[in-house]
């Protein structure tokens, strides 16, 4: 990127790319071409505010959504625009705190079809043959909302068990990005569980049951299993990123679990820097010993690891005397150091000493320009938030790294 300021283009750009990761309440979205598109976006205005967001494909609602700070009120799918790019739209579009009302109209049986889908990953989603039956869009909306998703379903550990046997465990992907000058280079792996009558549900809503009936260690390793195929696909097409996963205590500790992880990451053909280990505070002091020696195992075989959720507290300062290559920096530290210039030279403080030991450091919470200028000024080396992109099925990746790119190029020629 030549020109400017490439890490101000960024951050500029990427939020004039993405208005929703704005505050306030975001505009409807309509999926849509041609002539279609222009009749829905009226349709759709006079229900909300008078503005409409207006996409042509299902790559583009993709990348608008992928920075969304919250849901738009409802969408409407246009059937006859809906391309290979359903699934990683509607799947994204589930997010537990992105759950939207969808309408899609057209032919009936595509139509019923895609809502089909979209009902099955819980969203509440109905297909109109007419264009007619929106001009009622206000009790179309209401019989959805009439529905609700179950806030606290009622899991069973055999339930679960059948769920990551079946596949029905999935990954989802948060994208970090160099604060440098922009450049993604990694991704979070997180699990969601597409559970058939509950929808899309969010780890802490499983979690907590798999570690309790003892599917910790094979939740695990079909996370692993999936985070290795997808990174070995996304290297295959040109996206050299690495790839972070959290695993349980148990899991960690296990002296053959760095071995398990070196021969899974061979058979996908990657190198094992590719792959980052991430240790939360609650595992590290459970027992330091044990953690350091199995921390020590992962090193051995040139994984990554990283202290998670990292903060200030007194409880923390013995940690990075492990052998750790990354240090991420809670979200709440960032919100803080926004408003909080003792909070902001604190972080720098704790920056300057983790790059004294070696250690790379990742932002958590980037969501507004301002947190990602808060990152720079602090000495961080990645930035991972909603401004930079949300957990992403993995087919939608390239669909966010493009366009994350291309804002910011805009924004380094501006």
């Amino acid at each position: 990127m030549a020109g400017g300021d490439p890490t101000k283009g960024f951050a500029a750009a990427a939020a004039a790319l993405a208005p929703w990761s704005s505050p306030g309440a975001p505009p409807p979205l309509v999926l849509a071409r041609g002539a279609a598109a222009g009749l829905l976006a009226g349709i759709a205005a006079q229900e909300g505010d008078g503005e409409v967001l207006v996409v042509p494909t299902t790559d583009a609602a993709v990348t608008r959504l992928a920075r969304a700070s919250a849901p738009p009120p409802f969408v409407i799918v246009e059937a006859a625009a809906v391309g290979r790019g359903l699934g990683r739209f509607l799947r994204l579009l589930a997010e537990p705190d992105l759950v939207a009302p969808v309408l899609v109209v057209g032919e009936p049986r595509r139509a019923g079809r895609i809502a089909r889908v979209a009902r099955r990953l819980g969203l509440p989603a109905c297909a109109l043959d007419t264009l007619d039956r929106l001009h009622d869009l206000r009790t179309v909306l209401a019989g959805l909302a009439a529905t609700p998703r179950e806030e606290a379903p009622s899991l069973t550990a055999t339930e679960l068990a059948q769920a990551i046997a079946g596949g029905a465990i999935v990954n989802r992907y948060q994208p970090q990005v160099r604060l440098a000058d922009g450049a993604p280079l990694a991704l979070e792996t997180l699990a969601r569980w597409e559970h058939p009558s509950h929808g899309t549900l969010g780890p802490g809503q499983f979690i907590p049951l798999a570690e309790t009936a003892g599917l910790a260690a094979d939740l695990a390793r079909r996370m692993v299993r999936r985070a290795v195929a997808d990174m070995a696909a996304l290297h295959r097409a040109g996206h050299r990123y690495t790839m972070a996963l959290n695993l349980p205590l148990d899991v960690l500790l296990d002296p053959a679990t760095a071995d398990e992880l070196a021969e899974a990451v061979a058979e996908g053909g990657l190198p094992p820097e590719a792959l980052t280990i991430e240790l939360t505070e609650s595992q590290v002091a459970h027992d330091l010993i044990a953690v350091r020696d199995a921390a020590l195992r992962l090193r051995g075989h040139r994984f990554g690891v990283s202290i998670d959720d990292f903060t200030l507290s007194a409880s923390q300062t013995g940690l990075v005397s492990l052998p750790f290559s990354e240090m991420k920096l809670d979200r709440s530290l960032v919100v803080a150091a926004l408003a909080d210039r003792t909070v902001r030279g604190a972080l720098a403080s704790v920056v300057r000493m983790a790059h004294g030991l070696g250690l790379v450091v990742v932002a958590e919470g980037i969501e507004t320009p301002q947190a990602w200028v808060v990152a720079r000024e602090i000495g961080a080396d990645l930035a991972q938030g909603w401004m930079v992109g949300r957990p992403l099925p993995a087919g939608a990746v390239a669909a966010w790294a493009a366009s994350w790119i291309a804002a910011g190029r805009a924004g380094a020629r501006s």
